[in-house]
């Protein structure tokens, strides 16, 4: 009977399956491979937190993959490259990474699950390190893959000057075109001050965090081709801070002070900022313990948020409840389940860049046009 199942209604199953249990179907048949292969749809499973290095480590070059479903590290070789990659954001379901052997920013769109990867086309000019901003404008039904995304590039270096431009890749077209010009001051804070995380949030703006003297963030409006400045919630008094996007479409920051105190904020209005989430405070005090809020890094979306230092101690995760109704406490805050995840063992204590997406073995993960 299942061999005789179409291809739609195959996939269908398929996506209720978790990539180690997809992979296993796959070496069933030839029509269950194929099938797999191109055209499993958008996946019914929680994100995975994926990770690289975010600075040169010993050993073979890896990414690692956390299964939030069975609580499981996986390791996946990405020895298919000559020099080694930085994560710069997810992109659909697959990575968009950085040549780190190379000075100025040359673009590279991963999938580590099957070890394709694509080179984009280089820039309209030399940059380095500029900020990075990802725009998906569609998904395609019949696979994972991101129908159509563009790459937003914002200032950076240029010989010995910083470049007030912005310019932006469209899958569409296929290649870099300038958008126009951007203040000097923004330009120069974006270059020093910005760690790339960026949000495209429901207003048609991308977001990027900067933490030049106090915290503050940096908005530009597609649409207008605007740029403003957003003032973030405590913050003179934040030690450490990123950027996620909400479910409901907003921005949002998740932020900590010295005390070992984190809160997850949603931006309301041009400039205010309401609390929807907190750290409780015993697992605030075993996540940080003596070292407080020291290096911590965040990364999260619409499903999930993870705290962490590096790859080998345990991350701090707030997750959607499974009930499709988001509860609030007494103070309006979201009743999300906050818990605690072991980091990946046996490992050194590495800094990682992380991100979150949803993994594919279907070859079709990138755009047609790519």
């Amino acid at each position: 009977m299942w061999e005789h199942l179409s291809l739609d209604l195959l996939a269908h199953v398929f996506s209720f399956l978790p990539p180690d249990a997809v992979a296993r179907a796959m070496a069933a048949c030839k029509h269950w491979f194929d099938c797999a292969r191109s055209r499993l749809p958008p996946s019914r499973q929680p994100p995975w937190l994926v990770a690289l290095p975010a600075r040169a480590a010993r050993g073979r070059p890896s990414c690692y993959a956390h299964d939030p479903a069975l609580n499981r590290w996986h390791v996946l070789p990405l020895d298919l490259f000559p020099c080694p990659l930085r994560l710069v954001a997810p992109v659909g379901s697959s990575l968009l990474c950085k040549l780190a052997a190379s000075s100025d920013l040359r673009l590279v769109l991963l999938n580590p699950f099957t070890r394709q990867f694509r080179n984009l086309p280089d820039l309209t000019m030399p940059r380095r390190n500029p900020a990075v901003g990802i725009v998906v404008r569609g998904v395609d039904a019949t696979s994972d893959s991101s129908s159509s995304f563009s790459v937003i590039v914002a200032g950076g270096a240029s010989g010995s000057c910083y470049e007030p431009t912005v310019e932006m890749y469209d899958t569409g077209p296929g290649g870099w075109s300038l958008v126009g010009p951007m203040p000097v001051e923004f330009a120069v804070r974006l270059t020093v001050w910005t760690p790339n995380e960026s949000v495209h949030a429901l207003d048609g703006a991308m977001y990027w965090m900067t933490s030049a003297r106090a915290y503050s963030v940096m908005g530009f409006d597609l649409g207008r081709r605007a740029w403003r400045e957003v003032k973030a919630p405590m913050a003179d008094r934040l030690e450490w801070a990123a950027l996620v996007r909400r479910p409901s479409g907003k921005l949002g920051l998740v932020g900590g002070d010295g005390d070992g105190q984190g809160a997850v904020w949603e931006l309301i209005e041009e400039d205010k900022w309401v609390a929807v989430g907190r750290v409780p405070a015993e697992l605030g005090r075993r996540f940080w313990g003596r070292s407080k809020s020291a290096a911590t890094r965040c990364v999260g979306g619409e499903e999930a948020v993870y705290l962490f230092r590096d790859l080998g101690s345990e991350m701090l995760v707030w997750r959607e409840s499974s009930s499709s109704q988001i509860k609030k406490n007494k103070e309006g805050e979201e009743t999300w389940e906050w818990r605690l995840v072991q980091g990946r063992c046996c490992m050194p204590n590495i800094p990682i860049k992380a991100a979150l997406l949803h993994p594919t073995l279907s070859r079709s993960s990138f755009p047609a046009s790519l």
